[in-house]
């Protein structure tokens, strides 16, 4: 019987790898033992016990800078945040929209969700601070991404579905720094960087990352995926069948990037695009991104990871095949590191179900056009579950 795919990775700051499949998820360490898990496990006491969301699949997750705490938001408007001691539910609350996206505050006594409908609040993270939500800004767009920089006043930078990057300050958020304009299609992802304060990198469905001066929103550089990835296509390898990625839109090639993370122990950018068996990694050199890496890796992944300079790649789903993949840097460029991949594969078990559901492609949510929403859902942009 096959296993669901692991969709979703976070890694803290402490070394833990969180893996997370529909509803549930599994905490590692940094040597792929499993800690905690929402799911029963052969390892019995050795595994604590993590309270499983009722709110259906989860869509986001990110843990806290110290790696004290972690959160999800799931399909159906909860939000949970849980410490990492002993994985107990810190809060939970129904949010009034769907979150698309969250991320804690550099001191970790707020979480920030950000909704569907361009809003982002955020909650207190103890019971000394406020457990309603308070609005923190508004976008006039579906916000896909949020995180902080890491200056010494940190910015919070929203992306939303309309290609804006807005860069604001924190906490007062209605004090607008700047816009960073030249994405022609939705922003997936945002990833500002310890080694590069003023600037960050966003990935979008535009087939691009572009670097930003966030102090300015100048666009310093636009980098066309399809440089480095129209071999895959050209070859085959590219995994565009109906029974990986639901993608009901005729176009042929896509370069849609899923995530885009910093990888500050080796201070370079980390990226992958649906469809594409590869993971790109760019160095940052003299305030640009260089010529990148390009890592072959067996299937399509559905999100990465950074642990340290390693990084923990997750598969479209294989029948029999491995659920993650890790790479690690030998000091010159990524490698397979088979000693934690293999520890991953023996310890990590997803649920089993009769069938594995297609990957929705980030074009359904993304785009505009009703013709790529889920069927029968005119009037909102939710995704099938």
């Amino acid at each position: 019987m096959p296993h669901l795919p692991i969709t979703l990775v976070e890694t803290s700051s402490k070394g833990a790898v969180v893996l997370i499949f529909g509803v549930d998820f599994h905490v590692t360490d940094s040597t792929g033992k499993v800690t905690a898990s929402t799911i029963p496990n052969e390892q019995g006491d050795q595994v604590a016990k993590i309270e499983t969301p009722s709110k259906g699949n989860i869509r986001a997750a990110a843990f806290s800078r110290d790696g004290s705490l972690f959160a999800i938001c799931t399909v159906d408007k909860g939000v949970y945040i849980y410490e990492t001691e002993h994985w107990t539910t810190v809060r939970s609350l129904d949010s009034e929209k769907r979150s698309n996206a969250l991320a804690f505050d550099p001191s970790g006594e707020f979480l920030v969700t950000a909704d569907k409908f361009g809003d982002a609040y955020r909650v207190g993270t103890s019971s000394d601070t406020p457990a309603k939500p308070q609005l923190l800004l508004g976008h006039v767009s579906n916000l896909c991404a949020i995180d902080f920089s890491f200056n010494e006043r940190p910015y919070v930078l929203t992306c939303d579905r309309d290609e804006k990057l807005r860069v604001s300050k924190y906490p007062n958020s209605y004090n607008i720094q700047s816009f960073g304009m030249g994405h022609t299609e939705f922003i997936t992802s945002v990833a500002p960087a310890r080694f590069a304060l003023d600037n960050v990198v966003t990935a979008s469905g535009d087939g691009t990352l572009r670097l930003w001066d966030m102090p300015t929103g100048e666009l310093v550089q636009t980098v066309e995926m399809s440089k480095y990835l129209a071999k895959y296509y050209e070859s085959g390898a590219a995994v565009c069948s109906e029974n990986t990625y639901e993608d009901r839109t005729a176009a042929s090639q896509r370069y849609g990037v899923l995530r885009v993370r910093a990888v500050d122990a080796i201070e370079a950018f980390v990226a992958v695009v649906e469809r594409i068996p590869a993971v790109l990694v760019f160095p940052f050199c003299q305030g640009k991104l260089g010529e990148p890496q390009v890592v072959d890796i067996a299937q399509p992944s559905t999100d990465v990871g950074v642990l340290g300079d390693r990084l923990v790649v997750s598969y479209a789903p294989k029948a029999g095949g491995e659920l993650v993949v890790v790479l690690k840097y030998d000091g010159n460029q990524y490698v397979a590191d088979d000693e934690l991949t293999a520890a991953l594969s023996l310890n990590v078990t997803t649920r089993e179900t009769e069938t594995v559901s297609q990957i929705p492609s980030i074009f359904i949510w993304g785009n505009k056009m009703y013709l790529e929403r889920p069927k029968g859902e005119e009037g909102d942009d939710q995704e099938q579950e």
